[in-house]
């Protein structure tokens, strides 16, 4: 079991190749596609790959209607698909924008996918949804270790270095 903030117990390369070895091909693909780009336009019978994309898109949806309103801009052409009303993301996603730090602003988004994970595998004991939960943690804690490592602080040095226009220089995510 994956817990959050605690260390990885495999890379996410491992995950897909013991996936790929015991699973049947189309649920291999399913759970690749999810991991590989969240989804995006998948069609799929699987409860938990809609659940989980509808969430994705949503909370995505909610964090850039807000971005673009601090820019002044027309949130619909910031969002992805239809917009569906989710006040609770909603209030997460301005909390999250309002967080100077932005790794901290992150943390709390993604403790928020987490969150929806847990109780989307809820009552699934090692079957596709369970590992589709999994996986998706997986990449979640993978991508934490990275912002302490070697790989992580030369990301970081080079956002620093990239000047950006005065309309782009905005706190929060």
């Amino acid at each position: 079991m994956v817990q959050w903030g605690a260390k990885c117990p495999m890379t996410g390369e491992e995950f897909l190749l013991s996936a790929k070895r015991l699973l049947q091909a189309q649920d291999y693909a399913l759970i690749e596609k999810l991991l590989q780009d969240h989804g995006g336009d998948l069609a799929t019978d699987n409860a938990a790959a809609r659940a989980w994309i509808r969430f994705d898109r949503n909370f995505r949806n909610e964090i850039a209607a807000l971005r673009a309103q601090r820019l002044q801009k027309d949130p619909q052409k910031s969002i992805r698909g239809e917009k569906e009303s989710e006040p609770a993301l909603r209030e997460i996603a301005q909390q999250a924008l309002k967080i100077p730090d932005l790794l901290e602003a992150q943390k709390l988004v993604d403790k928020t996918y987490w969150q929806f994970l847990d109780e989307l595998a809820a009552g699934h004991y090692f079957d596709l949804e369970f590992l589709i939960c999994y996986g998706l943690k997986l990449k979640i804690l993978t991508r934490h270790q990275e912002y302490d490592s070697p790989k992580g602080e030369e990301v970081f040095k080079n956002i620093q270095t990239v000047e950006l226009p005065i309309h782009w220089a905005v706190p929060g995510i």
